[in-house]
């Protein structure tokens, strides 16, 4: 493997293991403090809004600033941030409003971050020398990795240490990511002409830009319509149904990340065999097929029963039908997008694709505390298959089928 496209997933794989103890940690810390499924969802409507907001505003910034420099800059005001969670915790008389604020913050500057990273991303790849479908597998391998290492060493963390302790896991994860990008990763500088047309246009104009590419797509408006509603029922079912379930139960909190890391076991060994077998594989039939059965499978679990092993094992086998979706439709969407739009339009994508992420939790908690778990999480399982029977039926997604319309994009190395 190319030492840059290395260093960059070492990078993304610290940070997202921060990331994922984060994702458990602020959930539970709202949910035993307030005593509230609602109060849960609205910590993660905190982090995830701005989030969004601010990985679809810095699209325009990406592009004319360079991912690479944007991604240290990001990460580094991340360390403060998140460090702030649980300093501010600690005091006694903080509001529940200054800690949400906090969050949001702290949610703004990752989603900026991140945006920068998936532009870095297919630059890296190029510089290695690796074909789309290998890069992407690669990546998405990482994240399932790191899903799978930090769920459970949340769950034993904060039961050993208590949710404020563990933030500064995350804090500490943004400082070495960034270190490492900004001493071995040299791709990913602004590309002379992309900055020169985003100056040129005015910061509006070139925001625009990635909004009417998007428009004018079938397939990446299909993938942004569909991942925008299952995002949000990914979201209540990890930060509200899972908390919710193991409070209700006799597991503890150690439990929180069992069910994460049963699906990151199944997600990084189904990832390994994909790598093998998508040559031979049809990617449109494929990734319909394991997004339709793996997407609600652990809603469906949730709903019918409360015996670990059961949701371990749907858990695991979601996870490795599931491994399929991202390295697909990542692969589909980089091949489509010309290179000095990556910022503005990836942005687009991501922010679309992520903005029911915010109200998922709000919603689940809202539904949770009305009609009660089981019956919630049946109606969100349900949701979940009237929306993914769309790559069956509509004729945009056989374009996932057919070649693409542009090489991958060139690399930018630094000057």
């Amino acid at each position: 493997m190319n030492r840059q496209l290395g260093a960059l997933l070492t990078a993304e794989a610290i940070s997202m293991l921060g990331s994922r103890i984060t994702f458990v940690a602020i959930p539970w810390l709202v949910l035993t403090t307030q005593d509230s499924a609602l109060l849960a969802g609205l910590a993660g409507l905190a982090e995830m809004l701005p989030y969004v907001l601010a990985g679809l505003l810095g699209g325009p910034i990406v592009d004319r600033v360079g991912p690479r420099p944007t991604a240290v800059a990001a990460d580094t005001a991340s360390v403060l941030a998140v460090a702030g969670i649980p300093l501010l915790g600690y005091l006694e008389g903080v509001s529940l409003g200054a800690l949400l604020a906090l969050i949001a913050l702290a949610g703004a500057l990752r989603g900026f971050g991140d945006a920068a990273k998936r532009a870095l991303l297919p630059r890296t790849i190029a510089a290695a020398g690796l074909s789309t479908e290998r890069g992407t597998a690669l990546y998405d391998g990482v994240c399932r990795a790191s899903t799978l290492l930090g769920l459970p060493l949340a769950g034993v963390l904060i039961a050993a240490f208590g949710a404020e302790a563990v933030l500064l896991v995350d804090a500490f994860s943004f400082a070495a990511s960034a270190l490492i990008i900004m001493m071995m990763v040299r791709v990913g500088w602004a590309d002379a002409a992309a900055a020169a047309e985003c100056e040129a246009q005015g910061y509006a104009a070139a925001l625009t830009d990635g909004f009417r590419y998007v428009r004018g797509d079938r397939l990446i408006l299909g993938v942004m319509s569909m991942l925008f509603v299952t995002n949000m029922f990914d979201q209540a079912f990890a930060t509200v149904f899972v908390p919710v379930w193991v409070r209700d139960g006799p597991h503890g909190p150690a439990a929180l990340g069992v069910i994460g890391t049963a699906f990151g076991l199944g997600a990084v060994a189904g990832n390994i065999l994909y790598t093998v077998l998508a040559p031979k594989l049809p990617r449109r039939r494929t990734m319909a097929i394991c997004f339709f059965l793996g997407g609600p499978a652990q809603l469906l679990a949730l709903a019918l029963t409360d015996r670990m092993w059961i949701m371990l094992t749907v858990a695991a086998l979601a996870g490795a039908l599931m491994s399929t979706v991202n390295p697909i439709l990542m692969t589909a969407v980089y091949r489509r997008i010309p290179t000095r739009l990556h910022g503005r339009v990836i942005s687009v994508l991501i922010a679309v694709s992520w903005a029911g992420i915010p109200f998922g939790g709000v919603l689940g908690g809202w539904a949770t505390d009305l009609m009660g778990l089981h019956n919630t999480a049946l109606l969100a399982a349900i949701g979940y298959l009237a929306v993914t029977v769309a790559p069956f039926l509509f004729p945009a997604w056989r374009e996932l089928d057919e070649r693409p319309r542009q090489e991958a994009p060139r690399a930018i190395a630094a000057a």
